[in-house]
Order: structure tokens, then sequence, then C-alpha cells
């Protein structure tokens, strides 16, 4: 593979992919389990993140500049092995399309209200299809150039609502709730934080892996740490009962601020940092499943899986029926019971213990 990215544009992707949908989608939830404990299951998931990360490092350094479509083959065997790259690309071309369909439908609820909701799934995937094309680098650089932007966009709301908050809505801490309640409630946060799992793929295009590894750690945790600062603040601010009932909790906290009635409004500034993660998240898992696929099947010149990974991802967008299809069952009823579970947990920790025992053997 000729194509490289290194450690710094690894941290950047991390923390521009999984930042904004993290904070926008996942703080809901969590409040609405853990109630004013939220803060601590989300801070709980980011740990959770961080451990994926770690494993998906641990395996590029036993099988250095190999993506996991090359190496679980040689883990388990061709058909056991090819049984597993099929469960991974279920994973990923369908989370691709829900990334997709709560893309247009926040945007449809925000900004473009009668606007047919496939026009915003074709624009973004489009977009993805022109930097995917130029390959990772594209995607490496548009992180690093982007990245600090959406950085910003999302802390400085942050640092302007402490002035706001009230420490008696966050009291009292962890005497309502118990470690099964506050483990449920980090379940959706550890979900977005796990797709880190794509590093199995990401780190085959690292120049110089062991150099990769902290700045993929260091960005997943970046973005589990501020989407616990983000759900602190919005208990303190407005409390869990209300913030439960906010659809988008951090959109409306942004949306509270106001400083001499005149440093206000803010909300369009994170509508436009939320569409650069979702930009270069859909970018990364449109690469993984167009790079990923035609190496699994052979195909050499890989950009031309593009021509079918586009529309089959666009018509599984279209599945949902609505809002509660997307954000609500898909999330609890198939990410949260099935993909976390099995593709972050289950099968990375079984990849990584093979591994292991070969490396041993084969040195033995």
């Amino acid at each position: 593979m000729d194509m490289r990215i290194n450690g710094k544009q690894l941290f950047w992707l991390m923390v521009t992919m999984q930042l904004g949908m993290t904070i926008l989608l996942t703080i809901n939830p969590s409040i609405q389990v853990s109630k004013q404990d939220a803060w601590i299951s989300t801070g709980c998931a980011a740990i959770v993140g961080v451990c994926v990360a770690f494993i998906c490092s641990r395996m590029s350094l036993i099988y250095p500049r190999q993506t996991f479509t090359g190496y679980a083959k040689i883990l388990f065997g061709r058909a056991l092995g090819n049984v597993i790259i099929f469960i991974y690309f279920i994973f990923w071309y369908s989370v691709l399309a829900i990334i997709l369909r709560q893309y247009a439908e926040f945007i449809l609820a925000t900004i473009l209200p009668r606007t047919p909701v496939i026009i915003p799934m074709i624009g973004m995937l489009l977009v993805a299809v022109y930097v995917t094309y130029s390959g990772i680098e594209a995607i490496a650089r548009s992180s690093e150039l982007l990245g600090p932007l959406a950085l910003l966009g999302i802390t400085i709301p942050l640092l302007l609502s402490i002035k706001n908050i009230q420490i008696a809505n966050i009291l009292p801490i962890y005497a309502d709730s118990s470690p099964m309640i506050i483990l449920k409630g980090a379940l959706p946060s550890s979900t977005f934080l796990g797709d880190c799992i794509m590093l199995i793929m990401l780190f085959g295009f690292v120049a110089v892996p062991r150099s990769a590894v902290k700045p993929a750690l260091l960005g997943v945790g970046t973005a589990g740490f501020l989407t616990c600062v983000s759900t602190f603040l919005i208990i303190s601010v407005f409390g869990n009962e209300a913030a439960a009932l906010h659809t988008y909790p951090y959109f409306n906290l942004v949306r509270y601020i106001s400083y001499f009635d005149f440093f206000q409004n803010l909300d369009s500034i994170v509508i436009a940092m939320w569409i650069v993660g979702v930009f270069v998240k859909v970018s990364l898992y449109f690469f993984v499943c167009t790079f990923g696929t035609a190496q699994w099947i052979g195909i050499q010149k890989w950009r031309k899986m593009m021509w079918f990974v586009a529309p089959a991802v666009l018509l599984l967008a279209l599945v949902p029926r609505d809002f509660i299809d997307s954000s609500i069952f898909f999330p609890q009823k198939i990410a949260n019971p099935y993909f976390f579970p099995l593709h972050m947990l289950a099968l990375p920790l079984l990849m990584w213990g093979v591994a292991k025992y070969r490396n041993r053997k084969g040195s033995s």
C-alpha cells in the first residue's frame, strides 16, 4: 500500500470523527438512564473507547502495515476469517448508512425543515466520494486542517457555559444510581466512541505504527473527555429532568449562552462544526468500506468499488422510516446490544488473544 498517514493525522482523525456526533447524539440517552450521574457514565464510556483503541494498536504492532482484511485470514484461516470480515462489513456499511440518515434528520430538524431527506444525504455522500477518491491521505489532511477548528467550536461554548453552572443540579452524586445503572447509561457513548475499532483498518496505513499508538489513544480520550465535560455542564445548567427532554441537549446548551445580549446565537457555529465531524466520519467509513471490500474480494483498483458502495449505502440510509428508527430504534435495539459487545469488545479481544498466542508459538 502506497498510502501513508502519520501519528498526528491519526490523532485529528479520531478527534474530528468522534467528537461532534458523540456529544450531540449520546448525551440525551445517558441522562435518561443515569440522570444526574450521566457525566459519570460518559466518563466510563471514555475509558471504554480508549481500551478499544488500545486493543487495535496492539494488533497493529503484531501485524504492522497490514489491515484487518489482510491479517484476519492469517489469524483464523480462510473460511472463518472470511466470516469475521463479513461480520465487520455488516457493521461498517450499516453504521455508515445510519450516520448519513442521522445527519439528514438533524439538518432537517434545525435549518432545512422542508427539504427532502435524501438531499442532505446525497450532498454529504458526494463530498465523501470526492475526498475518498484521493485516498486516506486526503481525509487525514482534511481532518488535520478542520480538526482544530472543530475542537475550538466545541470547547469554546463549554467554557462560556461555566457561568451558568448550578452545582445543586448534579447532586446527589452516585446516591441514586447503582453500578449497573451507570454502566447502562454508558452504553450510548461507548458505542459511538467504540467505533474507533476502524483503527484495525487505519493502522495499516500508518508509516510507523508504533509512533501512532499514543496519538490514537489520545484522540479517542480527548473526544471522550469532552463528552464527559459536556454532560456535566448540561446537567448542571438545566438539571437532569429538563435535559432529558431535549433531543439535542448540547445544542440547547449553546443556545442558552448569552453575554451582555451581544455574544449569543452560537448554534450556527455548532452546526458548522458538527457538519465537519460528520464529513470526516462519513469519509472514513466510506474509505474503510470501499478499500476493505476491494481488498477482501481481490480487486486491485479499489476505487472501482465506489460505484457499488455509494449506491448501496444510500439505499440502506433510506430504510429507516423516520428519526425514531434511525436515532432511537437502531442504537437501542441493534447497536447497543449487538454491535458494541460483538464488534467492539468480543471480536477484538479474541483477535488480540489469538494473535498473541500465534506470535508466542511462532517465536518458540
